[in-house]
């Protein structure tokens, strides 16, 4: 995983001055470094336990990159600090993901309505092998939870105001009928992108980036956070964000403070 060297050392050295021992690691399924606590130590967030540091670039700040490395820090009983650069030694990449971390944790929204879903890193597979695509550009789509009735909300796909994909609710992601989508894509025997419309081939690409420049958006699995965090695990209370930019503070669930 690319990191910065100084934005990673400001990380260890928060920890350490905050009473934990530290090790770097290099494997890239683990975290950069794991804070263990000491008898000193204090607490990232409430009571002291490992802390999984995770230094991040100015171009994974967003939740597709975010979220999930809170989801592992959680299964592994961690906290996790994020830490962030500054350019022009400023901590707005560190408010950024505070804001998407702060209530309604991991979620773009959490209206009365349903909730408001962020997309995260995966595709969507469908239950025929393919992958679900929109004629849509990615700023426009939205997941979101619409309440009909006295039943689970269903979840929706929205490209602006045009619903593009429907699902009887979101544990309906464990297995996405392609029925539920218009537009899908997979790679046929000739090694090519092929695009269908229900069951025809309306197109093919070479490669998916030129599958993007005809107008078909692969769809990003969203992320709810049920289907993320552990059950005995409270993201809300698990998590804090630094800059490297100069005396900066930290940003977690009750705020900015200094930490240590």
């Amino acid at each position: 995983m690319v990191h910065y060297p100084s934005v990673l050392a400001a990380g260890v050295d928060r920890c350490t001055r905050a009473g934990y021992a530290v090790e770097t690691a290099t494997d890239p399924g683990h975290p950069a470094a794991l804070a263990t606590p000491t008898a000193d130590a204090v607490g990232l967030v409430d009571e002291p336990r490992s802390i999984a540091v995770e230094p991040l670039t100015e171009g994974d700040v967003g939740p597709e990159a975010v979220v999930p490395r809170l989801a592992a820090a959680l299964a592994a009983g961690q906290d996790c600090l994020f830490v962030t650069p500054a350019p022009n030694d400023s901590d707005a990449l560190a408010r950024v993901v505070a804001s998407i971390l702060e209530t309604p944790t991991a979620l773009a929204a959490d209206d009365p309505e349903g909730r408001r879903f962020y997309s995260g890193p995966d595709r969507v597979p469908l239950s025929d092998g393919s992958y679900a695509c929109v004629r849509a550009p990615p700023e426009r789509l939205q997941w979101r939870e619409v309440r009909v009735g006295a039943d689970r909300p269903r979840l929706e796909l929205a490209a602006a105001d045009e619903v593009v994909a429907v699902f009887e609710h979101v544990d309906a992601l464990a297995c996405p009928d392609r029925a539920a989508v218009r537009h899908a894509y997979a790679r046929n025997d000739d090694g090519q992108f092929a695009v269908t419309e229900r069951d025809e081939v309306i197109d093919t690409f070479g490669s998916v980036a030129a599958m993007r420049r005809a107008g078909y958006t692969p769809v990003a699995m969203p992320l709810v956070p049920e289907h993320l965090f552990p059950d005995d695990s409270d993201p809300t209370r698990s998590w804090a964000v630094a800059s490297v930019a100069e005396d900066a503070v930290c940003y977690g669930p009750d705020g900015a403070r200094s930490w240590p």
